[in-house]
């Protein structure tokens, strides 16, 4: 199968018809023209691939094999470059864009950016903390915020202290998860797929095309990633784990998903990413209680074996099972999530309960690992 999709023709292939679809086709209907838009991206990504990996392979922007990753030959870490690409040429020609979406579409170029300098060059802490502040900036500037607190001075800076912190934690924990074949890639189609469920169900249509968008450019790049018999070709790397991190977390603060009160608008998308932070507080509690980390510098730079995929390898799961389980445990909580968002106050806390339940499984599971290895 491997050999078909890598053949040059079928690339070539690829790259044609993803050109005819980025083509604005004035059809009706909703879906229709999100599933161009999803095969659009999927085929563009898929097409640029061995472009991408042979500039990786000359900037050597390559991730070699240590002790604490799961890789054993060196592999092209900017795969995401084939992501944004794609994406955005997608979008491009297909929207007249609003405020919000151009702050979305715009700091998410910049996080990418930045993120490819690092893949190549390496950046400090310190400066991808301040672009990924630059660009919460463009967001708030383009009214791209969360809105929950009382119209006053005060009610305003902590919507904009939330954002920041929903944009750059949300980020940073999705890119935690980009460590074994096919699961970052896998995990940002299923969110994205879920979150445009939403938006379709909420009558938010750019916001749908946008996430079929990205959903696709996601799933095009799994045919050079998702591969477990033989080695990955390529990495998202930094620059696609960043970007789609980031263009979810953007696509949740810029929705409005729901006219009722502040808990039942984000309970949805707090299930849908609620693997990324439920991995993410997991981890870093277990780091701070190891020692390992004590500052953010050390908190963002820490590569370690024990996210929620290593645990599940530490179980006896194959690379495949576990991204299988994770992507399972993500859809099982957006299906919550589809069914609360018209639904009364009590079923919207019922279902949060049993999310709760179910982390708090998890971890009993993660912490008997934990007991075997001798690692917390």
């Amino acid at each position: 199968m491997f050999h078909v999709l890598d053949h040059s023709l079928t690339r070539w292939l690829a790259f044609l018809l993803g050109i005819m679809l980025v083509v604005p086709w004035h059809v009706e209907g909703l879906l229709t023209h999100g599933t161009l838009l999803f095969l659009a991206s999927l085929l563009l990504c898929f097409a640029l691939m061995p472009l991408v990996i042979r500039f990786a392979k000359h900037m050597d922007a390559l991730d070699y094999p240590d002790a604490r990753r799961v890789h054993a030959l060196p592999t092209p870490r900017i795969g995401g470059l084939a992501v944004i690409i794609a994406a955005n040429a997608t979008l491009l020609f297909n929207f007249e864009y609003s405020s919000a979406f151009k702050g979305v579409v715009i700091s998410a170029l910049m996080i990418g950016i930045l993120s490819l300098w690092d893949d190549i060059k390496g950046l400090s802490a310190t400066i991808k903390l301040v672009g990924q502040l630059l660009a919460v900036a463009i967001l708030m500037y383009c009214d791209v915020t969360l809105h929950f607190a009382p119209n006053t001075w005060w009610g305003v800076m902590l919507e904009y202290v939330v954002t920041t912190l929903w944009m750059i934690g949300i980020t940073n924990a999705f890119n935690f998860l980009d460590g074994i074949n096919g699961l970052a890639a896998s995990l940002a189609a299923t969110t994205c797929l879920l979150m445009g469920a939403l938006a379709w169900h909420t009558d938010q249509s750019y916001m749908f095309y946008l996430c079929l968008a990205v959903a696709g450019a996601a799933v095009g790049f799994l045919a050079d990633n998702a591969r477990y018999q033989t080695p990955a070709r390529s990495f998202l790397g930094d620059v696609g784990s960043t970007y789609l991190g980031w263009t979810m977390a953007a696509i949740a603060v810029m929705g409005d998903w729901s006219d009722a009160n502040t808990i039942k608008a984000y309970a949805a998308p707090l299930l849908i990413f609620s693997v990324m932070i439920f991995d993410m507080i997991y981890t870093t509690i277990a780091r701070i209680m190891r020692g390992d980390v004590y500052s953010f510098k050390t908190w963002i730079e820490y590569v370690g074996k024990d996210h929620l995929h290593h645990r599940l390898m530490d179980m006896g799961c194959t690379q495949l099972q576990a991204v299988i389980l994770i992507i399972s445990f993500s859809l099982m909580m957006g299906i919550s999530a589809l069914a609360l968002i018209k639904s009364h106050m009590f079923t919207v806390w019922l279902l949060l309960f049993q999310a709760l339940v179910f982390y708090l499984t998890l971890s009993f599971f993660m912490l008997r690992v934990r007991k075997e290895n001798k690692t917390p």
